[in-house]
Parts: C-alpha cells; structure tokens; sequence
C-alpha cells in the first residue's frame, strides 16, 4: 500500500461507518470525497478532470448545506432563548 492510498481508504471507512450509523447525508459526502480521489491513483486518464471535480464540488455543496442548516437552527434557539 503506499502513502496515496491512505486518502481513498479513509473516506471509504468513513462512509461504510456512516451508512452502518444511518447518517445519510454524511454517508453520501464521505462518497462524494472517495469518489474525487479514487480517479488520481486507480485509472488517472481514464476519468476527466471535470467529472473528478464535480465530485468533490457535490461534496462540499453538501456539506455546506448542512452547515448552514446547523446555523440556521443555533440562530433560532438562540432567539428564542
């Protein structure tokens, strides 16, 4: 295994970990972020470069979706309080 390897392995445990959670949304960007790496070590000119970055571009859309939405609820107990 060398040292590239490490990045695919660890976003695919994190969305094998998320799904067995039922972590939905978390599963699905772990995905999007395996998904953007895998390209660069298993098959490099196999994939364009556009559908790599969409990858990791629907990940982060993701995950800043749920942000804000964690934000957005923060913001409201915080006027309510």
């Amino acid at each position: 295994m060398h040292w590239n390897d490490w990045p695919i392995v660890c976003w695919t445990l994190a969305t094998l970990l998320c799904l067995l959670k039922r972590r939905w949304i978390d599963a699905f960007s772990s995905a999007c972020f395996a998904a953007f790496t895998i390209p660069d070590r298993v098959w490099p000119t196999a994939v364009p470069a556009q559908l790599k970055w969409t990858f990791f571009l629907v990940g982060a859309i993701v995950i800043a979706s749920q942000v804000t939405k964690e934000y957005r609820k923060y913001k409201k107990s915080l006027a309510a309080g």
